[in-house]
């Protein structure tokens, strides 16, 4: 029988009464506490992203081992401290980027692959760009050129990043001598983005090639 204490002498009706609404407030307490947490976590992780992000920028603008280093090492320690949170994708791609200029090829495919799992949008498209880029400096173009085509799938003419993925796999099908298919490649660009900033630099490939832009 369980033991009602003060409450047992009042009708049953206002006795559950009284301890849902105890049970409300209890519940909307733990609630509370939680929400207060996360936001306090949430304002902390930014503000461990603003200086990871800081010492990124100092890295790119001044590309030195040292710089490049501490900005690897803090870039990676938040995505240890902080693997959920909303700016892990763009930690990532950041993360790619340093790795990239480190020459270190694996740990920045590693990262760039990371942030594309994390993100359909435009760090997702920067990152696959970047795993292309990646792959090209380790050699293996075969795997670049897949991994450029693997990122144009679904994405229409309109979208960020589709002439300079058209143009990495044609630069790529050049090199792996495959002059007609990179032919195709340029005039594809030039077709569906006619108003390309890089729409020159095609023109100019397809006349070493041998062809017409059209």
């Amino acid at each position: 029988m369980i033991g009602w204490g003060p409450l047992g002498d009042l009708p049953p009706i206002a006795r559950w009464g009284i301890l849902s609404v105890a049970g409300l407030l209890l519940s909307l307490l733990v609630g509370a506490g939680v929400w207060t947490f996360l936001q306090h976590r949430e304002a902390t992780a930014r503000q461990a992203f603003a200086a990871a992000s800081a010492s990124y920028r100092q890295a790119m603008a001044s590309p030195e081992p040292a710089r490049l280093a501490t900005a690897a090492q803090a870039l990676t320690q938040f995505l240890r401290d902080y693997p959920r949170i909303s700016a892990a994708a763009q930690a990532s791609y950041l993360l790619g980027n340093v790795q990239y200029q480190r020459r270190e090829y694996d740990a920045a495919l590693s990262a760039f692959g990371e942030a594309a799992r994390r993100d359909a949008g435009s760090v997702g498209a920067l990152s696959r760009l970047g795993a292309g880029y990646t792959w090209e400096a380790k050699g293996d173009l075969a795997r670049a050129l897949e991994t450029y085509r693997d990122a144009l799938q679904g994405r229409q003419p309109k979208e960020f990043l589709y002439g300079e993925l058209l143009l990495a796999t044609g630069r790529v099908q050049e090199q792996l001598k495959q002059p007609a298919a990179a032919i195709a490649t340029y005039r594809q660009l030039l077709r569906e983005v006619p108003d390309s900033a890089r729409a020159e630099e095609v023109r100019i490939r397809l006349a070493i090639l041998g062809a017409r832009a059209a």
